[in-house]
């Protein structure tokens, strides 16, 4: 495939770009702004917000200015350019859509399972469940403040697919956990010999 400007960023390039077209912000203020929006499906570390910003302005698509505090450290506040603009748009809509890509350390435990201790695997299927019953009912307090709002149409949809994925991730782990108790109960009742040979 040929290189384009549209494929010469990254997509934390284009994420922290369009961030930017919601308003001029601080790197902080940006941080906390993914972390409550695109955080959920992409996520890029905070190091590396205010490494794409410097990018960004080196690349004439951002601009920074300084701005004085009196009572803390002074601030820069950075801004989208008009050429920011034309650019994002045209990596949006280029054709070109990579798969997602997808690793979870915790899957793979789960799928070595038979061989870690039954309690820990346990526990670790616990801790899932409970950190997706978390994310259900942020993602469900997001929905309530802009399940409304014209502006947001569009990150509501993405929305939904974050709220239906984690549904069934809340579905699932409560599933996992009944088979491993269901198996737990199984082998708590056969006799040693039989145990030995499962």
């Amino acid at each position: 495939m040929s290189s384009t400007p549209e494929t010469d960023l990254p997509a934390t390039s284009w994420a922290i770009l369009g961030m930017l077209t919601f308003g001029d912000m601080s790197g902080y203020d940006l941080s906390k702004m993914v972390g409550a929006s695109i955080g959920h499906f992409f996520s890029p570390a905070k190091s590396q917000i205010y490494s794409e910003l410097r990018r960004l302005v080196g690349l004439g698509l951002a601009t920074v200015e300084e701005v004085d505090q009196t009572d803390r450290p002074n601030k820069r506040i950075y801004s989208i350019t008009p050429e920011g603009r034309n650019r994002l748009r045209a990596w949006l809509e280029s054709s070109d859509v990579e798969p997602d890509s997808f690793r979870s350390p915790f899957l793979l435990k789960v799928f070595f399972g038979g061989l870690s201790s039954h309690e820990v695997l346990v526990t670790q299927v616990k801790a899932a469940h409970e950190r997706a019953v978390e994310e259900l009912a942020a993602l469900e307090r997001l929905e309530s403040e802009i399940r409304h709002r014209p502006e947001y149409l569009h990150p509501n949809l993405v929305l939904r697919f974050g709220l239906a994925h984690t549904r069934a991730s809340v579905d699932w782990t409560r599933d996992v956990l009944r088979e491993l108790q269901q198996l737990e109960d199984h082998r708590a009742g056969l006799p040693a010999s039989q145990l030995e040979k499962g």
